[in-house]
């Protein structure tokens, strides 16, 4: 017996060639193919952009929190520290600052007296000061023995203020304003940085 080959149909279409895409030409497909890769690098730039713009933001808010708890840490050591020193300068206002004014006063008033009496020649002297400092003047009667020298009280005077007369001549020597506005300047000083404690802390 014989056996003959079967042969079947091939179906598959024929392969189209020199065509772009239906109803397009080759040139109109260019365009799409480029406008679809502009259009991509545009999304991934403003995409590369945002993020640029949201790390910066973060790093200026994180630099700005550290420098505010930075700013913070200083002011509290600050006000902790003048809080240490308020005892102290509380003491400076009473006692030194006081005595170094009333020391200051010895030298100018010597100074004045030897002033005037080389102006009048002699006279009588008498000197008006406040209580405390007519006990630091004490040593001008010592120093002034050829000279009818008085040193009376002045209740109403404050340290650091004396009257001179000599012969017919008066000065006055006021050291109570220096004194005022140190002690002014230190209390001010303090004052504002506990009020910022006490605000910071309430």
């Amino acid at each position: 017996m014989t056996y003959s080959a079967l042969t079947l149909e091939d179906l598959t279409p024929p392969a189209k060639t020199g065509a772009a895409s239906p109803g397009l030409s080759a040139e109109e497909a260019e365009t799409i193919r480029l406008d679809g890769y502009e259009a991509g690098y545009k999304s991934g730039w403003d995409d590369a952009n945002a993020e640029t713009v949201a790390s910066d933001r973060r790093i200026a808010a994180d630099l700005e929190r550290s420098l505010s708890e930075l700013s913070f840490t200083y002011e509290e050591a600050r006000v902790e520290v003048l809080s240490g020193l308020r005892d102290l300068l509380n003491a400076i206002l009473s006692s030194f600052l006081p005595a170094l004014v009333a020391e200051a006063v010895l030298p100018r008033v010597a100074a004045e007296i030897d002033t005037l009496l080389s102006d009048s020649g002699s006279g009588e002297c008498r000197l008006l000061a406040a209580p405390d400092t007519c006990r630091q003047l004490e040593w001008l009667v010592d120093r002034y023995m050829d000279q009818d020298l008085r040193i009376d009280p002045e209740p109403a005077y404050p340290d650091g203020r004396v009257t001179l007369h000599v012969a017919s001549e008066t000065r006055e020597i006021d050291l109570t304003g220096l004194q005022r506005a140190m002690t002014e300047a230190i209390r001010d000083f303090t004052g504002a940085n506990m009020s910022e404690k006490e605000a910071r802390h309430a």
